[in-house]
């Protein structure tokens, strides 16, 4: 064999083509496009995901099953009651038997991506359940109101990376002790006495952030806080050392 010979590898499938197992031939194959709740046999419930992701699609009128069966959400329709036949069964009752937000305490909704109306509206449908809910994450979901949202055991809120521009917006978690709201826009307290028992809270990165005497405003409006922005209380914080009526100019 020459230097300038370059030598060819030829790979042939053998004859016995049973040594091999083709992907459809996989058990879970019919299952691959399937979501959790459609499982059959599937025992784990929404409170025991670690980080699931809200994507319902928009509910499918009667009118339009027949018609449009195709466009209708997969979240919506059981992949074992004919959908090919153009007849979904749209699941109505999944919510209460799977999802079970009702007992989860540590819940991880973040970097949902909610780029439709419908998807927003089903985020806030599982929030509004969360009622045993203890620590709740919601980074990076472009949230900008939650006003409506009551989380009555909420301690910890992450709501980080967000587009809340006030105190105002944010859910009512009367018992919340840490209250993370980096890279937000807020840029005043308005609205902040219904937090009260707050005791770490991190305001990094939002215009209030850049004002003159941030940290002895804040810590003169929050009366249980005992960290901001990671940073714990010092001398220099008490609300004493910047009273509310000292002018500066700018």
């Amino acid at each position: 064999m020459s230097q300038n010979t370059v030598p060819m590898l030829v790979v042939t499938q053998p004859k016995d083509s049973r040594s091999y197992i083709l992907p459809k031939q996989l058990p879970g194959d019919p299952y691959k496009y399937a979501l959790w709740h459609q499982l059959p046999k599937n025992k784990i419930k929404g409170n025991e995901l670690k980080c699931p992701r809200i994507r319902k699609g928009p509910d499918v009128s009667s009118s339009s099953c027949s018609s449009s069966s195709s466009s209708s959400s997969s979240s919506d329709s059981d992949p074992e009651s004919g959908r090919r036949r153009g007849k979904p069964k749209l699941r109505h009752d999944y919510k209460n038997e799977k999802e079970n937000w009702k007992e989860a305490q540590i819940v991880n909704l973040s970097y949902q991506d909610l780029g439709h109306d419908y998807q927003l509206k089903n985020f806030k449908r599982v929030l509004q359940s969360l009622r045993s809910c203890v620590q709740l994450h919601l980074v990076d979901n472009s949230l900008t109101d939650l006003h409506s949202i009551n989380l009555p055991a909420c301690h910890m809120l992450n709501l980080k990376k967000n587009y809340f521009t006030s105190f105002k917006n944010l859910p009512s978690a009367p018992g919340v002790l840490h209250l993370n709201l980096g890279e937000n826009n807020i840029s005043n307290l308005d609205g902040c006495e219904r937090f009260k028992k707050v005791q770490s809270l991190d305001l990094t990165l939002n215009p209030i952030q850049f004002t003159e005497g941030y940290r002895s405003r804040v810590f003169a409006k929050f009366p249980n806080l005992k960290f901001l922005d990671g940073i714990p209380l010092t001398s220099e914080d008490h609300p004493e050392s910047y009273p509310d009526n000292t002018c500066s100019v700018q």
